[in-house]
């Protein structure tokens, strides 16, 4: 039954799309909500375990299979896209198009977590990657457009290479799957290169910093719904890197270059996130922080502890984008100075517990995946704790702008929408039983001070974007992918 997980959605999808010819379009929200809650029948009825498509042998077949990691990414995932599902139907009306790429990126994205082999995880993170880049672009405007085509580009540059490292590890092995490859893989230069090559790719499409440059372009155009985009699709690429790091090998440098890339994103995306006036592009740059908290345990080999801040981490920054995004919506503007959560105590209440979650604050769930992160990590504690105070000061801005001026009603759907993960994070942190730090206060404190010292020095008024042609922006970007990629290369 497991294959059911991204057969189900798929076929909703062709179905709500065949309603546009036969002039059916009332229906489908309701395939649609169909299609996207379906999925919860699969997971609940199966248990960790694996089976191979059509009874094959696994040499022969395609294996899927829910392991111990991945259920919490296929649980994240259903979690999300549900409230993006209920927030869609009200959000886009009876426009069918968007709600049929939305069921693709739910095929996409729960295909690619089931998988087992290399060539089909890639398919299915294409499938999600290429309906998100649509979604981005479905506003019309130019800057969605530009969003769009960077992605485009940058994601298509990266799966590129991607193919050719699965094709290298194909030479020398014989199988894609990655229990079968992992039982003959010697270590050699091919297999060096083929791994520098995958990893290189993967961070592009996580949006690690610095190959970054394209989340916060599409975070910041898309609608609202796509909240998917931050919160799920960047965990596609970040599971991929775990499933390398667990069926191949890596050697110590290696991984040691890959704690070193995970600070750069995690002080890179907080340093970014405190200079800037737009909301979504604030969260966008969270997100590339965030990132480089999971790549931190792969980098350690502390796979766990990537679970743990993943899964936080999904369900946190998608309801800081559903709040957020509504009180933008309501006002028709991004920009800090002019929207607000005045008026509105239920989105002023999720926005604020949200941004004490995304610090990691306990008994919120983030608070275990930071706890696992330290247990293993050896050296540059200080910067761990560093780039915690410093996500707390770029949350209080957050919450420094909206409690100012005149909020915008905000539909009622919507708003019991952004309470929903509030929920989540306190629950899931109780039922994981992690308990009160006293050392938070100490965290959240010191992020209010840092806040304010920056604030006194004008910082924080600064808004800071690097606007280039979208051909120079992408071919810039494409030739960070290769230095970087010759980085890698060196170092194995």
């Amino acid at each position: 039954m497991i294959p059911l997980l991204a057969a189900l959605p798929l076929s909703f999808a062709f179905a709500t799309a065949l309603l546009i010819p036969l002039h059916r379009e009332s229906l489908a929200k309701y395939l649609f909500l169909t299609g996207a809650f379906v999925p919860w029948v699969i997971f609940l009825l199966n248990g960790e375990g694996s089976e191979v498509v059509g009874g094959w042998t696994r040499m022969g077949g395609i294996e899927v299979a829910i392991g111990v990691y991945s259920k919490w990414f296929i649980l994240a995932e259903l979690l999300l896209f549900s409230l993006a599902a209920l927030y869609s139907v009200v959000y886009f009306g009876r426009k069918v198009k968007p709600l049929v790429l939305l069921l693709l990126i739910h095929t996409g994205l729960l295909g690619a977590f089931i998988s087992r082999d290399l060539f089909n995880y890639y398919i299915y993170m294409e499938v999600a990657s290429v309906s998100t880049f649509s979604l981005v672009a479905f506003p019309g405007s130019g800057e969605a457009k530009r969003a769009a085509y960077k992605y485009l580009m940058l994601s298509m540059i990266s799966s590129y290479f991607f193919v050719f490292a699965v094709g290298l590890l194909y030479l020398k092995t014989g199988y894609l799957n990655l229990y079968l490859m992992s039982r003959v893989i010697t270590q050699s230069k091919e297999v060096s290169a083929a791994v520098a090559i995958a990893f290189t790719s993967l961070l592009l499409k996580a949006g690690i910093f610095p190959l970054h440059s394209w989340l916060p372009d599409a975070n910041s155009a898309a609608p609202t719904p796509l909240v998917i985009l931050s919160g799920i699709t960047v965990n596609v690429p970040l599971y991929g890197m775990m499933l390398l790091s667990t069926y191949l090998p890596l050697s110590v440098p290696f991984r040691t270059a890959l704690t070193f890339i995970a600070f750069t994103s995690m002080l890179g995306g907080v340093a970014m996130a405190l200079l800037q006036r737009d909301a979504k592009r604030l969260l966008a740059y969270s997100t590339v922080s965030q990132m480089g908290y999971a790549l931190l345990g792969i980098g350690t080999g502390n796979v766990l502890g990537a679970v743990y801040y993943s899964f936080a981490h999904s369900i946190i920054k998608g309801g800081l984008f559903l709040s957020v995004g509504s009180l933008s919506d309501a006002r028709g503007s991004r920009h800090l100075d002019a929207i607000s959560y005045r008026g509105d105590a239920v989105i002023a209440a999720s926005v604020i517990a949200l941004s004490l979650a995304i610090g990691g604050v306990s008994p919120f769930v983030s608070a275990l995946g930071k706890a696992e992160l330290l247990r293993r990590l050896t050296w540059g504690r200080w910067l761990f704790y560093l780039v915690g105070v410093g996500t707390m000061a770029a949350f209080t801005r957050l919450n420094y702008w909206l409690s100012r001026g005149n909020g915008e009603e905000v539909d009622w759907i919507y708003r019991l929408l952004s309470t929903v993960p509030v929920f989540l994070a306190v629950g899931f942190g109780l039922y994981l039983h992690q308990g009160f730090d006293p050392t938070d206060a100490v965290t959240v404190g010191a992020g209010v001070l840092a806040f304010a010292l920056f604030r006194l020095s004008g910082i924080t008024d600064r808004d800071i974007r690097f606007e280039l042609p979208v051909g120079r922006d992408v071919s810039i970007n494409a030739a960070l992918y290769a230095l970087f990629l010759l980085l890698l290369l060196h170092i194995l």
